[in-house]
């Protein structure tokens, strides 16, 4: 089905904060970046204050943050600034990707994150995994030997799925904790993420064994309520990491009701993190349009920004916001807008 929705982006265009203007033009209007008011638009990107706190954490060396992954992580940092609409041929960004692939510099940092080397002898994608995501994200060669062997790997956690009927053909439920058998693949959202960034893998034979295998991992996970984690070796010290898994659960069709319970969660990122996993499916990995119908009709019809909870709204700010402050009118209302469309556009 199709969606015209003109009226949200002039509303947008009028209203939202130089970051979502861009985003609009780039993305939904197809605008060269090189168009003068873009370049100008961009130069208003780089001074909002949202903008300025991730370029403040970046070190003379290119490093940004104070390790790999995490919050304060390399690409929490590079992710938030693209997200804002900072090209990623910025030289801010291009200096951090040298300094990622040049073992003088990134050694100097945390360039690890707890349990990344395990996962990365067991082949399941640790430290490796979130560097060729961040090279993936800033659309750099696939043929960066670490890249490319992720994206490899990647393909290979995505199509070892059709040998499992249940959760229990690579899995092993624990007294606590549920989590992989001994070199198993299931494919993680890391694997996801740099399959979905990527397109030198995408033969048409390729694109049919991975439309196959995320049909097989939605019905096997749709239903079960529980995280998957990593058991580590004893050799690096026993214990569990994760889960890193990939929300296949969201990929289920929502109803408008169901859309609004989401809203309305007491946990009050519900919310913001359902719409961000929705918003990132990839064409091969989605199940349906019914979720995206129903949002598009919500929207349409005005019936959804003001049935968010504030909680749900400050919570949303944090997790996914691009309006440096709420404080302004209808930034807020811009935030959710901007992000509504992007999810329906992406997938309708």
């Amino acid at each position: 089905m199709a969606y015209n929705f003109q009226k949200q982006i002039d509303f947008l265009l009028e209203y939202a904060c130089p970051s979502i203007k861009y985003l609009v033009h780039r993305d939904m209007l197809n605008v060269p970046v090189d168009e003068p008011f873009m370049v100008a638009l961009q130069n208003e990107i780089l001074a909002q204050t949202n903008t300025q706190k991730h370029l403040s954490a970046q070190h003379p060396d290119g490093w940004f943050g104070h390790e790999l992954h995490g919050i304060d992580g390399m690409d929490c940092h590079i992710g938030a600034l693209l997200t804002l609409g900072v090209e990623a041929n910025h030289p801010a960004i291009q200096k951090a990707v040298t300094a990622l692939l040049t073992p003088e510099i990134a050694s100097k940092h945390k360039n690890w994150f707890r349990g990344g080397a395990a996962l990365d002898a067991e082949g399941r994608g640790g430290n490796r995994a979130i560097v060729s995501n961040i090279l993936a994200m800033t659309k750099a060669s696939e043929d960066i030997p670490v890249y490319a062997e992720e994206l490899s790997l990647a393909f290979e956690h995505l199509t070892a799925v059709l040998e499992y009927n249940s959760v229990d053909d690579f899995s092993i439920k624990g007294k606590n904790d549920r989590y992989y058998k001994p070199h198993a693949k299931f494919p993680g959202a890391n694997h996801i993420s740099i399959l979905a960034a990527t397109k030198g893998w995408r033969t048409e034979e390729n694109m049919r064994t991975a439309t196959a295998a995320a049909k097989r991992a939605y019905e096997i996970l749709k239903d079960v309520d529980e995280y998957i984690t990593f058991k580590k070796p004893s050799e690096f010290g026993g214990g569990f990491v994760g889960p890193f898994n990939y929300n296949w659960q969201a990929l289920k069709p929502m109803t408008e009701e169901q859309i609004i319970g989401i809203m309305n969660s007491t946990y009050n990122f519900q919310f913001a993190f359902w719409l961000g996993a929705i918003t990132s499916v990839p064409d091969w990995v989605k199940q349906h349009n019914d979720t995206y119908e129903a949002l598009a009709d919500m929207l349409e019809r005005n019936t959804l920004f003001n049935q968010i909870p504030e909680s749900a709204l400050k919570a949303f700010k944090q997790v996914s916001g691009k309006e440096p402050s709420y404080r302004k009118k209808h930034a807020a209302e811009c935030d959710i807008i901007y992000a509504i469309i992007r999810a329906i556009g992406n997938q309708v």
